[in-house]
């Protein structure tokens, strides 16, 4: 793997987040960017949370200029790059079963709650020309915006449990005697 690719592909491909990271050989990278950028871009829209869309530039400019210093690193520099998924480096995911089984009635719960949130919105547009009148605005307001608060509240409860601090902790072994 080499940095000094064409300039001009450089340039082109760095204008979508992660391509240019891509280009250059670090797929791992260039994934982890491309899943973050598109991947806000469709929850800040799903979930009519526009604030999300704030971190799309950030995002995009970290990507277009990531790609340009990697092309002019010096070669030795460049060879001393690892490949890695951001956000997960020290993530092992031989664990990701471990984690679905001890929260599997969690998830299980989240999954029912938005897939039932996602019926009631499609219900709720194939039915609004028959209807009219105050309930009839006031769930619909209300159907539009229940993932909001369903997000807001678990933003709310996760700081909670951040502020309470034993969130890091991990359960004491008890002394066993022999």
């Amino acid at each position: 793997m080499r940095n000094k690719k064409n300039g001009f592909l450089t340039f082109w491909c760095s204008l979508v987040p992660g391509a240019g990271e891509m280009y250059m050989g670090l797929y791992k990278q260039g994934i982890s960017l491309m899943i973050l950028f598109f991947g806000v871009g469709t929850f800040g829209e799903w979930a009519n949370l526009e604030v999300l869309w704030a971190i799309l530039p950030v995002v995009w400019f970290f990507s277009f200029f990531h790609t340009h210093n990697l092309r002019n690193m010096p070669e030795e520099e460049f060879l001393k790059q690892e490949d890695h998924y951001y956000g997960f480096e020290e993530v092992d995911f031989t664990k990701a079963d471990e984690f679905l089984k001890r929260n599997a009635k969690a998830v299980a719960v989240v999954l029912v709650v938005f897939g039932l949130c996602m019926l009631a919105q499609i219900f709720m547009n194939m039915l609004n020309p028959f209807f009219d009148g105050f309930f009839w605005n006031l769930a619909w307001r209300l159907n539009h915006n229940v993932t909001r608060i369903i997000l807001a509240a678990a933003v709310i409860l996760g700081g909670i449990k951040l502020l309470k601090g034993n969130w890091h902790q991990t359960p004491k072994e008890e002394n066993v005697v022999e």
